[in-house]
């Protein structure tokens, strides 16, 4: 990928980081932002806001280094497991999709017993995996539902994890939905920036004329070789 193609990717991930965590503080941080323009208070609500803003790009960053860590983790888990990447892809979806309540509830739920109030985040992520991972497929035409559902819960449950062990729920909200959108943009738009970046290369080959002269060089070799 081109220089500027990966600004534009990283900040079109920042973007969306930060209008979603915004807009879902809103809602949700009512006693934290939203109730200064209830009151009136625009310097406050300014301020949080200002905060909120940072926090989402805080967000976004994290999503990115954890897609480019997967990135990593992909090619490396094809070069050492091979045929046998998918299963071992398999069970640890498994696992962190059982974390994402067990983590939660171990904290502060173990005492009420009460397990219901914890589900909502794995079947948000699980839906959001669902969605991404039949839309990749259909983009790219080949089978990737096993390695999109591995990066949509599995990296997704790595970046909450700090936020999991937080009983209030205000900054679970304020993650889990940027997260899960940063990562599905990743997931789904990286291959335009890579066909915008080999688009960019050809035409800068093309502007030096490298495509013009590549063939006659090849012509010569051979004219070169038929004559020995």
């Amino acid at each position: 990928m081109t220089i500027r193609n990966l600004l534009k990717f990283y900040g079109t991930t920042l973007l969306i980081g930060l209008v979603t965590t915004v807009l879902v503080s809103l809602l949700f941080a009512y006693d934290k932002l939203t109730v200064f323009l209830a009151e009136g208070d625009v310097g406050d609500f300014f301020a949080a806001l200002v905060w909120f803003m940072g926090y989402g790009l805080l967000i976004a960053s994290i999503s990115q280094l954890a897609y480019f860590s997967y990135l990593f983790i992909h090619q490396l888990g094809l070069g050492i497991f091979r045929t046998a990447w998918k299963p071992i892809q398999i069970v640890i979806t498994l696992f962190a999709f059982f974390d994402l309540v067990y983590f939660r509830f171990l904290r502060f739920g173990q005492q009420e017993g009460d397990v219901a109030r914890f589900i909502w985040i794995p079947v948000l992520v699980l839906i959001s995996a669902v969605f991404v991972s039949y839309y990749k497929k259909k983009m790219t035409g080949s089978n990737v539902i096993i390695p999109a559902m591995f990066f949509m819960i599995v990296m997704t449950t790595v970046e909450l994890i700090p936020f999991l062990k937080v009983e209030d729920t205000t900054w679970l909200y304020c993650t889990i939905f940027p997260l899960l959108l940063c990562n599905a943009f990743q997931l789904l738009m990286m291959p335009k920036y890579k066909e915008a970046s080999a688009a960019e290369r050809a035409a800068r080959r093309a502007a030096r004329g490298e495509t013009a002269t590549a063939p006659v060089r090849n012509l010569q070799v051979k004219s070169k070789k038929k004559k020995r």
